[in-house]
């Protein structure tokens, strides 16, 4: 039987792991001026689902250099109680204005002998920015 990697149990376990890895892509410090933004998440979440996400406590607050926007990736990885490593991405590309399209991906790394893999919950929307 698979259970989605939305499940409650995965929940609790998942906002107690400690997250073996996160790495946030596309920012490069420069000695310039830098200003901070809130990024903002507008996405559906599947009923008593936890992603692997740079939001899991709210908004990512992020540098930006000059007013263009640039294409983010975050990723985040984490062992999980099906027995099994997976890796969350997170991919925001800029659309308009001050808005990126996001989308979020999972996939297994590695999993022990006779796990039991959760279902893979993929999702879409957007993010926008805020001072």
């Amino acid at each position: 039987m698979q259970l989605a990697l939305a499940s409650p149990l995965f929940r609790s376990l998942a906002v107690g792991t400690a997250l073996l890895a996160a790495s946030v892509g596309g920012f490069i410090a420069h000695k310039s001026h830098h200003k901070r933004h809130h990024l903002v998440l507008h996405t559906y979440s599947q009923r008593g689902a936890v992603y692997l996400t740079a939001w899991r406590h709210g908004p990512v607050v992020a540098p930006f250099e000059g007013e263009e926007l640039v294409p983010l990736t975050f990723t985040t990885v984490a062992e999980v109680n099906d027995g099994c490593r997976w890796e969350g991405t997170e991919t925001l590309t800029p659309i308009e204005g001050h808005k990126f399209a996001y989308r979020y991906d999972e996939k297994i790394l590695s999993c022990e002998p006779g796990a039991d893999p959760y279902v893979k919950t993929p999702r879409i929307g957007t993010v926008t920015i805020s001072p």
